[in-house]
């Protein structure tokens, strides 16, 4: 399978005032093929959540290199960076705050379409079917985040990365702010999209099942480094590390 995203040695130095520096990602290099699932899995504070804004460009790297589509994006600005952003999304933890409270819903899912030449009409129907596609409501579009339950939040979250049709979905703890029903249906939803739009994910959490039922290959993190990478059953089954049997072990 091709390779369409290609990090390496990937570090990320924060530096607080009165406290020593540390590295939150530390030298971590991984594949991303076409149509993979990669899980990055580890426990709260391993450097998860660090990886993917630095993969997105959230943050700035300190160190090492993004590769997407072979083109390296790691210290990319303005028109560049929005030409990444047509390639790859995410999804946050938290679906309401990661939209604007002072626009609606459609607003927050219209707002990559106006980059196109669509007309506000074009706009307007592309936001309704992205809205039926993740199974809510057309008027979803006239309501504002507080309005929506989370579950609802999410999957118009979900709208919205996919609006631009990205190749690559990163998913950071989607689906952990939410109990444990609407869960499941954002995961079912997740494979849907997947399957049919043939997406490559990067799938951050700390629960074993979901990233065993949702991935083809497993990357363990621990204080920033990682200390596992393989195809998830096996590690499951047959973990090296000791580090990932305790994590494997906790929760059995």
């Amino acid at each position: 399978m091709e390779t369409i995203l290609e990090v390496k040695n990937l570090t990320v130095i924060f530096h607080q005032k009165g406290r020593p520096s540390f590295a939150a990602v530390d030298h971590v290099s991984f594949l991303l093929r076409a149509g993979e699932t990669l899980g990055i899995a580890g426990e709260s504070g391993s450097g998860k959540s660090t990886l993917a804004k630095a993969v997105t460009r959230l943050l700035d790297p300190t160190e090492g290199t993004i590769r997407l589509f072979g083109e390296d994006m790691t210290h990319v600005r303005g028109s560049a960076l929005r030409r990444m952003y047509r390639d790859i999304q995410m999804i946050f933890q938290d679906p309401v705050s990661s939209f604007d409270p002072r626009r609606t819903l459609g607003d927050g899912i219209a707002e990559s379409l106006y980059n196109g030449r669509l007309s506000q009409m074009e706009i307007r129907k592309r936001v309704e079917k992205l809205l039926r596609q993740c199974e809510l409501p057309e008027e979803f579009a006239g309501r504002y985040p507080h309005e929506v339950s989370g579950g609802e939040c999410q999957r118009a979250a979900i709208a919205r990365a996919l609006a631009v049709q990205p190749k690559i979905l990163i998913c950071d703890e989607a689906t952990s702010a939410l109990d444990v029903t609407v869960q499941q249906e954002i995961m079912e939803l997740l494979k849907r999209f997947k399957q049919e739009n043939g997406l490559s994910c990067l799938f951050i959490s700390h629960n074993l099942a979901m990233v065993q039922s949702f991935c083809d290959r497993l990357l363990v993190m621990h204080e920033g480094k990682v200390t596992e990478v393989g195809m998830v059953d096996e590690i499951i089954r047959n973990p090296r590390s000791e580090y990932t049997k305790l994590l494997i072990e906790s929760v059995l």
